[in-house]
Protein backbone atom coordinates (compact mmCIF):
# COMPACT_ATOMS: atom_id res chain seq x y z
CA UNK A 1 0.00 0.00 0.00
CA UNK A 2 3.12 2.68 0.69
CA UNK A 3 4.25 2.27 -2.81
CA UNK A 4 0.92 3.79 -3.87
CA UNK A 5 0.23 7.39 -5.67
CA UNK A 6 -2.50 10.01 -4.03
CA UNK A 7 -5.25 9.62 -6.78
CA UNK A 8 -7.07 12.52 -5.21
CA UNK A 9 -4.22 14.88 -5.64
CA UNK A 10 -4.26 14.52 -9.47
CA UNK A 11 -8.04 15.14 -9.66
CA UNK A 12 -7.84 18.95 -10.13
CA UNK A 13 -10.85 20.91 -9.17
CA UNK A 14 -12.73 23.06 -6.48
CA UNK A 15 -16.25 23.05 -8.30
CA UNK A 16 -18.79 21.65 -6.00
CA UNK A 17 -20.39 19.20 -8.17
CA UNK A 18 -16.66 17.79 -8.92
CA UNK A 19 -16.42 17.95 -4.72
CA UNK A 20 -19.83 15.57 -5.07
CA UNK A 21 -18.64 13.47 -7.58
CA UNK A 22 -15.07 13.01 -5.47
CA UNK A 23 -17.04 12.53 -2.49
CA UNK A 24 -19.68 10.21 -4.15
CA UNK A 25 -16.66 8.04 -5.28
CA UNK A 26 -15.20 7.99 -2.14
CA UNK A 27 -17.84 6.49 0.18
CA UNK A 28 -18.75 3.87 -2.41
CA UNK A 29 -14.76 2.52 -2.38
CA UNK A 30 -15.61 1.09 1.40
CA UNK A 31 -18.30 -0.90 0.89
CA UNK A 32 -16.03 -3.71 -1.32
CA UNK A 33 -19.19 -5.87 -2.79
CA UNK A 34 -20.44 -3.49 -5.02
CA UNK A 35 -19.96 -3.09 -8.62
CA UNK A 36 -19.49 0.73 -9.40
CA UNK A 37 -20.95 2.18 -13.28
CA UNK A 38 -18.66 5.54 -13.50
CA UNK A 39 -20.72 7.71 -16.72
CA UNK A 40 -19.58 10.68 -18.29
CA UNK A 41 -18.98 12.19 -21.55
CA UNK A 42 -15.14 11.36 -23.29
CA UNK A 43 -12.60 13.42 -21.85
CA UNK A 44 -13.90 13.92 -18.37
CA UNK A 45 -11.48 11.63 -16.31
CA UNK A 46 -13.61 8.28 -15.64
CA UNK A 47 -10.15 6.15 -15.17
CA UNK A 48 -8.68 8.64 -12.86
CA UNK A 49 -12.10 8.02 -10.99
CA UNK A 50 -11.94 4.18 -11.24
CA UNK A 51 -8.28 4.56 -9.98
CA UNK A 52 -9.46 6.67 -6.62
CA UNK A 53 -12.16 3.53 -5.93
CA UNK A 54 -9.75 1.54 -6.16
CA UNK A 55 -7.19 3.51 -3.87
CA UNK A 56 -9.76 4.60 -1.16
CA UNK A 57 -11.41 0.36 -1.19
CA UNK A 58 -7.48 -0.16 0.61
CA UNK A 59 -7.92 -3.32 -2.04
CA UNK A 60 -4.40 -5.03 -1.93
CA UNK A 61 -4.16 -6.36 -5.36
CA UNK A 62 -3.48 -4.53 -8.71
CA UNK A 63 -5.68 -2.18 -10.79
CA UNK A 64 -5.92 -2.82 -14.24
CA UNK A 65 -8.25 -0.83 -17.11
CA UNK A 66 -8.93 -1.89 -20.47
CA UNK A 67 -10.42 -0.49 -22.53
CA UNK A 68 -13.24 -2.37 -24.35
CA UNK A 69 -13.77 -0.19 -27.57
CA UNK A 70 -9.99 -0.47 -28.57
CA UNK A 71 -9.77 -4.29 -28.58
CA UNK A 72 -10.54 -6.11 -31.58
CA UNK A 73 -13.68 -8.24 -30.78
CA UNK A 74 -11.93 -11.61 -31.34
CA UNK A 75 -9.04 -10.52 -29.02
CA UNK A 76 -11.24 -9.46 -25.93
CA UNK A 77 -12.17 -12.96 -24.58
CA UNK A 78 -8.48 -13.80 -23.92
CA UNK A 79 -7.50 -10.46 -22.66
CA UNK A 80 -9.88 -10.81 -20.30
CA UNK A 81 -10.14 -14.31 -19.16
CA UNK A 82 -7.10 -15.46 -20.64
CA UNK A 83 -5.87 -18.89 -22.52
CA UNK A 84 -5.02 -22.23 -22.15
CA UNK A 85 -1.08 -23.51 -24.41
CA UNK A 86 -2.84 -24.77 -27.69
CA UNK A 87 -5.94 -23.01 -27.61
CA UNK A 88 -5.61 -21.49 -30.83
CA UNK A 89 -2.59 -21.04 -33.14
CA UNK A 90 0.42 -19.22 -31.56
CA UNK A 91 -0.96 -19.97 -28.22
CA UNK A 92 2.53 -21.82 -26.67
CA UNK A 93 1.59 -21.37 -23.24
CA UNK A 94 -0.97 -20.63 -20.62
CA UNK A 95 -1.56 -17.12 -20.08
CA UNK A 96 -3.87 -15.41 -17.55
CA UNK A 97 -6.00 -13.13 -18.46
CA UNK A 98 -6.67 -9.51 -16.70
CA UNK A 99 -10.07 -11.20 -14.20
CA UNK A 100 -6.93 -13.41 -12.98
CA UNK A 101 -4.39 -10.44 -12.55
CA UNK A 102 -6.10 -8.59 -10.77
CA UNK A 103 -7.37 -10.82 -8.26
CA UNK A 104 -7.44 -9.23 -4.97
CA UNK A 105 -7.70 -5.76 -6.99
CA UNK A 106 -9.96 -3.93 -9.35
CA UNK A 107 -10.61 -4.23 -13.03
CA UNK A 108 -11.77 -1.26 -14.92
CA UNK A 109 -13.64 -1.99 -17.78
CA UNK A 110 -13.81 1.29 -19.77
CA UNK A 111 -16.17 1.93 -22.72
CA UNK A 112 -18.13 -1.75 -21.31
CA UNK A 113 -21.07 -0.31 -23.89
CA UNK A 114 -18.29 -1.66 -26.18
CA UNK A 115 -18.09 -5.52 -24.84
CA UNK A 116 -19.29 -7.93 -27.86
CA UNK A 117 -22.56 -9.11 -26.92
CA UNK A 118 -21.77 -12.49 -27.22
CA UNK A 119 -18.82 -12.06 -25.25
CA UNK A 120 -21.48 -10.28 -22.40
CA UNK A 121 -23.20 -13.58 -20.91
CA UNK A 122 -19.46 -14.61 -19.75
CA UNK A 123 -18.48 -11.77 -18.17
CA UNK A 124 -21.19 -11.56 -16.32
CA UNK A 125 -20.82 -14.66 -14.93
CA UNK A 126 -17.25 -13.72 -13.88
CA UNK A 127 -18.83 -10.19 -12.25
CA UNK A 128 -22.00 -12.65 -10.20
CA UNK A 129 -19.89 -15.45 -9.13
CA UNK A 130 -16.43 -14.54 -9.28
CA UNK A 131 -15.84 -17.26 -11.50
CA UNK A 132 -13.43 -17.03 -15.33
CA UNK A 133 -12.42 -19.97 -17.40
CA UNK A 134 -9.66 -19.51 -19.64
CA UNK A 135 -9.81 -19.93 -23.71
CA UNK A 136 -9.81 -23.27 -24.54
CA UNK A 137 -9.48 -24.70 -20.87
CA UNK A 138 -12.79 -26.49 -18.84
CA UNK A 139 -11.18 -25.31 -15.69
CA UNK A 140 -12.81 -22.71 -13.72
CA UNK A 141 -10.95 -20.44 -11.31
CA UNK A 142 -12.24 -18.46 -8.57
CA UNK A 143 -11.13 -14.74 -8.38
CA UNK A 144 -11.71 -11.50 -6.25
CA UNK A 145 -12.15 -8.92 -8.55
CA UNK A 146 -13.92 -5.84 -7.71
CA UNK A 147 -15.53 -4.45 -11.19
CA UNK A 148 -15.36 -0.73 -12.09
CA UNK A 149 -17.04 -0.21 -15.36
CA UNK A 150 -17.47 2.88 -17.32
CA UNK A 151 -19.58 4.54 -20.23
CA UNK A 152 -20.54 7.28 -22.23
CA UNK A 153 -23.29 5.79 -23.93
CA UNK A 154 -27.13 5.50 -22.57
CA UNK A 155 -26.68 1.82 -21.59
CA UNK A 156 -29.96 1.32 -20.32
CA UNK A 157 -31.02 2.70 -24.03
CA UNK A 158 -29.13 -0.04 -25.59
CA UNK A 159 -30.65 -3.10 -23.03
CA UNK A 160 -33.67 -1.54 -25.15
CA UNK A 161 -32.47 -2.06 -28.49
CA UNK A 162 -31.20 -5.64 -27.52
CA UNK A 163 -27.61 -4.48 -28.10
CA UNK A 164 -26.75 -4.94 -24.09
CA UNK A 165 -27.77 -7.66 -21.84
CA UNK A 166 -30.06 -6.63 -19.22
CA UNK A 167 -28.85 -8.60 -16.47
CA UNK A 168 -25.30 -7.61 -16.81
CA UNK A 169 -26.69 -3.96 -17.13
CA UNK A 170 -28.52 -4.59 -13.30
CA UNK A 171 -24.96 -6.34 -12.38
CA UNK A 172 -22.89 -3.14 -13.17
CA UNK A 173 -24.98 -0.74 -11.87
CA UNK A 174 -24.53 -1.76 -8.18
CA UNK A 175 -23.60 2.32 -7.63
CA UNK A 176 -23.78 4.76 -10.43
CA UNK A 177 -21.79 8.11 -10.87
CA UNK A 178 -21.92 10.45 -13.45
CA UNK A 179 -18.83 12.64 -13.45
CA UNK A 180 -20.06 16.08 -14.38
CA UNK A 181 -18.07 17.61 -18.25
CA UNK A 182 -16.12 20.60 -17.71
CA UNK A 183 -18.39 23.15 -19.16
CA UNK A 184 -20.83 22.88 -15.90
CA UNK A 185 -17.56 23.46 -13.85
CA UNK A 186 -16.71 26.99 -13.84
CA UNK A 187 -13.59 28.16 -13.15
CA UNK A 188 -12.09 24.83 -12.79
CA UNK A 189 -11.53 25.49 -16.10
CA UNK A 190 -8.86 27.95 -15.49
CA UNK A 191 -7.21 25.70 -12.73
CA UNK A 192 -7.30 22.98 -14.87
CA UNK A 193 -5.67 25.05 -18.03
CA UNK A 194 -2.97 26.82 -15.90
CA UNK A 195 -1.92 23.28 -14.61
CA UNK A 196 -1.26 22.10 -18.36
CA UNK A 197 0.51 25.02 -19.27
CA UNK A 198 3.33 24.96 -16.05
CA UNK A 199 3.96 21.66 -16.94
CA UNK A 200 6.06 22.46 -19.88
CA UNK A 201 5.74 25.91 -20.50
CA UNK A 202 6.49 27.63 -17.13
CA UNK A 203 7.71 30.88 -18.61
CA UNK A 204 4.08 31.75 -19.95
CA UNK A 205 0.81 33.08 -18.81
CA UNK A 206 -2.46 33.92 -20.63
CA UNK A 207 -4.25 36.80 -21.21
CA UNK A 208 -7.19 38.19 -19.52
CA UNK A 209 -9.12 37.38 -23.36
CA UNK A 210 -7.90 34.05 -23.24
CA UNK A 211 -9.04 33.13 -19.83
CA UNK A 212 -12.47 34.76 -20.73
CA UNK A 213 -12.61 32.44 -23.97
CA UNK A 214 -11.24 29.34 -21.69
CA UNK A 215 -14.38 29.93 -19.31
CA UNK A 216 -16.84 29.85 -22.46
CA UNK A 217 -16.04 27.76 -24.62
CA UNK A 218 -18.09 24.42 -24.41
CA UNK A 219 -15.60 22.31 -23.83
CA UNK A 220 -17.09 18.59 -25.97
CA UNK A 221 -13.93 16.81 -25.27
CA UNK A 222 -13.47 18.01 -22.00
CA UNK A 223 -10.64 17.90 -20.20
CA UNK A 224 -8.53 15.85 -22.49
CA UNK A 225 -9.13 18.51 -24.88
CA UNK A 226 -8.74 21.37 -23.21
CA UNK A 227 -4.91 19.90 -22.44
CA UNK A 228 -3.99 19.30 -26.02
CA UNK A 229 -5.35 22.94 -26.87
CA UNK A 230 -3.54 24.75 -23.84
CA UNK A 231 -0.27 23.27 -25.42
CA UNK A 232 -1.06 23.79 -28.82
CA UNK A 233 -1.91 27.36 -28.05
CA UNK A 234 1.18 27.65 -26.25
CA UNK A 235 3.85 26.91 -28.63
CA UNK A 236 2.51 29.09 -30.95
CA UNK A 237 2.70 31.87 -28.85
CA UNK A 238 5.79 33.94 -27.39
CA UNK A 239 4.83 34.60 -24.14
CA UNK A 240 1.61 35.56 -23.33
CA UNK A 241 -0.99 33.11 -24.83
CA UNK A 242 -4.48 35.25 -26.33
CA UNK A 243 -7.62 34.01 -27.70
CA UNK A 244 -5.87 34.26 -31.79
CA UNK A 245 -4.00 31.80 -30.08
CA UNK A 246 -6.34 29.19 -28.91
CA UNK A 247 -9.46 29.33 -31.55
CA UNK A 248 -7.39 27.80 -34.66
CA UNK A 249 -7.25 24.45 -32.15
CA UNK A 250 -10.61 24.55 -30.78
CA UNK A 251 -13.33 22.28 -32.57
CA UNK A 252 -16.20 24.24 -33.03
CA UNK A 253 -16.80 27.83 -33.22
CA UNK A 254 -16.45 29.60 -29.62
CA UNK A 255 -18.53 32.32 -28.72
CA UNK A 256 -17.36 35.44 -28.48
CA UNK A 257 -14.55 35.99 -25.56
CA UNK A 258 -16.52 38.77 -23.69
CA UNK A 259 -19.03 36.44 -22.16
CA UNK A 260 -22.12 37.61 -24.03
CA UNK A 261 -25.52 36.70 -22.88
CA UNK A 262 -25.89 34.13 -25.37
CA UNK A 263 -22.81 32.06 -23.54
CA UNK A 264 -24.56 33.04 -20.04
CA UNK A 265 -28.11 32.09 -20.44
CA UNK A 266 -26.33 28.42 -22.07
CA UNK A 267 -24.76 27.91 -18.97
CA UNK A 268 -27.43 28.82 -16.69
CA UNK A 269 -30.13 26.85 -18.36
CA UNK A 270 -27.29 24.11 -18.38
CA UNK A 271 -26.79 23.92 -14.55
CA UNK A 272 -30.56 24.37 -13.97
CA UNK A 273 -31.41 21.43 -16.32
CA UNK A 274 -28.91 19.34 -14.33
CA UNK A 275 -30.31 19.94 -10.90
CA UNK A 276 -33.96 20.72 -11.47
CA UNK A 277 -33.83 24.27 -10.24
CA UNK A 278 -30.51 26.04 -8.84
CA UNK A 279 -30.16 28.94 -5.76
CA UNK A 280 -27.85 32.09 -6.82
CA UNK A 281 -25.71 30.55 -5.05
CA UNK A 282 -24.98 27.09 -7.01
CA UNK A 283 -24.99 29.06 -10.09
CA UNK A 284 -22.45 30.90 -9.35
CA UNK A 285 -20.36 27.90 -8.30
CA UNK A 286 -20.79 25.95 -11.27
CA UNK A 287 -20.85 28.92 -13.78
CA UNK A 288 -18.02 31.00 -12.68
CA UNK A 289 -19.97 33.95 -12.79
CA UNK A 290 -19.46 37.02 -9.98
CA UNK A 291 -22.83 38.10 -8.30
CA UNK A 292 -23.51 40.74 -10.81
CA UNK A 293 -22.87 39.56 -13.95
CA UNK A 294 -25.01 36.70 -12.64
CA UNK A 295 -27.58 39.01 -11.17
CA UNK A 296 -28.13 41.07 -14.70
CA UNK A 297 -28.26 37.88 -16.69
CA UNK A 298 -31.03 36.20 -14.78
CA UNK A 299 -33.40 39.30 -14.63
CA UNK A 300 -32.64 39.78 -18.49
CA UNK A 301 -34.36 35.54 -18.43
CA UNK A 302 -36.80 36.57 -15.72
CA UNK A 303 -37.80 39.29 -18.45
CA UNK A 304 -37.92 36.87 -21.40
CA UNK A 305 -40.07 34.36 -19.53
CA UNK A 306 -37.41 31.92 -19.93
CA UNK A 307 -36.79 31.36 -16.00
CA UNK A 308 -39.17 31.82 -13.47
CA UNK A 309 -38.24 32.19 -9.90
CA UNK A 310 -39.09 29.87 -7.03
CA UNK A 311 -39.51 31.05 -3.37
CA UNK A 312 -38.41 34.36 -1.70
CA UNK A 313 -35.46 35.51 0.27
CA UNK A 314 -32.75 33.38 1.38
CA UNK A 315 -34.92 30.14 0.03
CA UNK A 316 -34.70 31.70 -3.54
CA UNK A 317 -34.21 29.35 -6.53
CA UNK A 318 -34.68 29.76 -10.08
CA UNK A 319 -36.28 27.26 -12.44
CA UNK A 320 -36.97 26.70 -16.11
CA UNK A 321 -40.53 28.87 -16.73
CA UNK A 322 -43.40 26.67 -17.44
CA UNK A 323 -45.29 26.62 -21.23
CA UNK A 324 -47.79 28.38 -22.42
CA UNK A 325 -51.63 26.32 -21.88
CA UNK A 326 -51.74 27.52 -25.93
CA UNK A 327 -48.62 25.57 -26.94
CA UNK A 328 -49.43 22.64 -29.15
CA UNK A 329 -49.67 19.27 -27.45
CA UNK A 330 -46.11 17.78 -27.07
CA UNK A 331 -45.12 14.28 -28.11
CA UNK A 332 -43.98 12.39 -25.26
CA UNK A 333 -41.61 9.93 -25.48
CA UNK A 334 -42.30 6.32 -23.63
CA UNK A 335 -39.90 7.32 -20.40
CA UNK A 336 -41.67 10.41 -20.57
CA UNK A 337 -44.96 8.91 -20.54
CA UNK A 338 -43.31 6.47 -17.89
CA UNK A 339 -42.54 9.68 -15.39
CA UNK A 340 -45.95 11.55 -16.06
CA UNK A 341 -47.48 8.36 -14.52
CA UNK A 342 -45.14 8.21 -11.78
CA UNK A 343 -46.02 11.77 -10.76
CA UNK A 344 -49.93 10.85 -11.41
CA UNK A 345 -49.63 7.93 -8.98
CA UNK A 346 -47.16 9.34 -6.47
CA UNK A 347 -47.74 13.23 -6.85
CA UNK A 348 -44.41 13.92 -6.99
CA UNK A 349 -40.91 12.87 -8.47
CA UNK A 350 -37.19 13.98 -7.93
CA UNK A 351 -34.21 12.93 -9.94
CA UNK A 352 -33.07 9.91 -9.05
CA UNK A 353 -36.40 8.33 -8.78
CA UNK A 354 -36.78 9.39 -12.49
CA UNK A 355 -33.87 7.51 -13.28
CA UNK A 356 -34.95 4.54 -11.34
CA UNK A 357 -38.21 4.49 -12.47
CA UNK A 358 -37.05 4.70 -15.95
CA UNK A 359 -33.84 2.64 -15.75
CA UNK A 360 -32.04 5.54 -17.64
CA UNK A 361 -29.20 7.80 -16.32
CA UNK A 362 -29.17 10.82 -13.93
CA UNK A 363 -28.16 12.99 -17.39
CA UNK A 364 -30.84 11.33 -19.18
CA UNK A 365 -33.08 11.42 -16.35
CA UNK A 366 -32.78 15.34 -16.53
CA UNK A 367 -33.30 15.91 -20.05
CA UNK A 368 -36.30 14.20 -19.64
CA UNK A 369 -37.55 16.75 -16.87
CA UNK A 370 -36.45 19.17 -18.43
CA UNK A 371 -38.17 18.34 -21.68
CA UNK A 372 -41.75 17.77 -19.69
CA UNK A 373 -41.19 21.28 -17.92
CA UNK A 374 -40.94 22.94 -21.39
CA UNK A 375 -44.13 21.41 -22.48
CA UNK A 376 -45.82 23.03 -19.19
CA UNK A 377 -46.84 19.34 -17.78
CA UNK A 378 -44.05 19.44 -14.94
CA UNK A 379 -43.18 21.99 -12.62
CA UNK A 380 -40.47 22.28 -9.89
CA UNK A 381 -41.64 21.79 -6.76
CA UNK A 382 -39.52 24.68 -4.93
CA UNK A 383 -37.53 22.57 -2.89
CA UNK A 384 -34.02 22.71 -2.53
CA UNK A 385 -30.72 20.63 -3.30
CA UNK A 386 -30.93 16.83 -3.90
CA UNK A 387 -34.60 17.50 -2.34
CA UNK A 388 -35.88 19.04 -5.19
CA UNK A 389 -39.04 17.45 -7.26
CA UNK A 390 -41.45 18.00 -9.89
CA UNK A 391 -45.07 17.61 -9.61
CA UNK A 392 -47.78 18.21 -12.03
CA UNK A 393 -48.41 21.88 -13.70
CA UNK A 394 -52.42 20.73 -14.07
CA UNK A 395 -54.33 18.05 -12.59
CA UNK A 396 -54.24 14.90 -15.03
CA UNK A 397 -57.71 13.58 -16.45
CA UNK A 398 -57.14 10.19 -14.25
CA UNK A 399 -56.70 12.29 -11.00
CA UNK A 400 -60.31 14.17 -12.02
CA UNK A 401 -63.95 13.64 -11.97
CA UNK A 402 -66.69 16.15 -13.26
CA UNK A 403 -65.59 19.17 -13.99
CA UNK A 404 -61.50 20.17 -14.57
CA UNK A 405 -60.35 21.75 -11.08
CA UNK A 406 -57.70 24.70 -11.27
CA UNK A 407 -53.77 23.87 -11.49
CA UNK A 408 -52.66 23.35 -7.73
CA UNK A 409 -49.76 25.12 -8.71
CA UNK A 410 -49.43 28.59 -8.01
CA UNK A 411 -48.36 30.87 -11.39
CA UNK A 412 -45.19 32.12 -11.50
CA UNK A 413 -44.35 35.28 -9.82
CA UNK A 414 -44.14 39.03 -12.06
CA UNK A 415 -40.61 39.01 -12.97
CA UNK A 416 -38.68 41.06 -10.08
CA UNK A 417 -35.03 41.93 -10.24
CA UNK A 418 -32.92 39.45 -8.87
Amino acid sequence: MAGRTNIKAQILGTSKVLRDAIARLERVARVHAVSVLIEGETGTGKELAAQLVHEKSRRHGRFLAINCAAIPKDLVESELFGYARGAFSGAHREHAGLFEQADGGTLFLDEVGELPLALQAKVLRAVQEGEVRRVGSSDVRKVDVRIVAATHRDLRAMADAGEFREDLLYRLRGYVIHLPPLRVRGRDVLLLARHFLKETFRSKRFSREAEALLLDYPWPGNIRELQNVVRAAAIDARRTIGPEHLVPHMDVDPPDSDGGPGSRTDAILEVIDEMGSASPAELRDATGLTRTTLRRAINDMLAAGIVQRLGEGRHVRYARATARDDDASPELTPRQRLIIRHVENAGRITRQECAETTGASLRTASRDLSELVRHGLLVPDGRPGKAAGYVLARPSSSQTTGPQCPSPTPPARPAQPA
